[in-house]
């Protein structure tokens, strides 16, 4: 008797987190496969946006599938040096057109094992001379479109090598960011004409895959909320419901414990 009642108490409060998880999502979080795109990988800023996306970019083989094309550049892979497998690249491809040319790289960091953040990366073997937050023009999708998206700005030189690298991180909606769940994306330019030149290039790489890639999404209201907007004091019948018969259960057993 005392371990059945054990074990009604235990699915009686398994049943009582999910109902609440449930209830304090949007419909967004639970039946869309949501990306969150950021500047920062350790905190939320005001830059963040959600995404949608057909791909799964932890997904070497479905990684294959991104567009060849992007901004009017052909690209070709290129392989991954054994320093650039430690900090955890899993892609990368050199996208150019005969006169333009931007270094595509896509990183995991469920697979870094050697990965500094980009400042100290860049800062051992590269001046940073330039580090800053930019936005980029997206072309409007219509009302839930993208207006601006905004991606961290490096300018680097070492020598008389100077490069534009911008970059942005990834991660599943409803994932805590940590340093072992994120994906990186960055995108490189030499600076040869212009930095202006090669910082424009490489936001109409961005912007176009953007596009491409990625649709954006805005939450609505969680769940309880819309069950009460859309039926009323039924609605609200409904989450005590569904908040009580958990309840019910642990209490219950609780009282036949005793």
């Amino acid at each position: 008797m005392f371990k059945s009642q054990e074990y009604m108490t235990v699915v009686g409060l398994f049943s009582l987190v999910g109902v609440c998880i449930l209830l304090l999502s949007s419909p967004e979080d639970i039946f869309s496969n949501l990306m969150v795109i950021d500047v920062s990988k350790t905190h939320k800023t005001p830059y963040e946006i959600l995404v949608t996306t057909i791909f799964d970019f932890k997904n070497t083989e479905e990684l294959g599938n991104l567009p060849k094309d992007i901004g009017g550049l052909h690209s070709r892979d290129v392989p991954i040096s054994k320093t650039e497998g430690k900090m955890g690249a899993v892609m990368k491809r050199m996208y150019s057109n005969g006169t333009d040319a931007v270094l595509f790289m896509l990183l995991s960091s469920e697979n870094m094992s050697a990965f500094h953040s980009l400042e100290v990366c860049y800062g051992g073997r590269w001046n940073v001379t330039e580090k800053e937050v930019i936005p980029i023009r997206v072309r409007r999708l219509g009302e839930g479109g993208f207006h601006n998206v905004h991606v961290n700005k490096f300018v680097v030189q070492r020598g008389n090598l100077e490069m534009v690298v911008l970059h942005w991180f990834m991660w599943k909606s409803g994932v805590v960011r940590t340093e072992k769940n994120f994906v990186l994306i960055q995108v490189a330019t030499p600076i040869e004409e212009s930095k202006e030149r090669a910082i424009d290039l490489t936001k109409r790489f961005i912007a176009d895959f953007f596009l491409r890639i990625y649709k954006p999404v805005t939450k609505s209201k969680i769940i309880a909320e819309q069950l009460v907007d859309r039926f009323g004091l039924f609605g609200f019948v409904i989450n005590l419901l569904l908040i009580g018969l958990p309840l019910i259960m642990i209490f219950n057993a609780r009282i036949r414990g005793r």
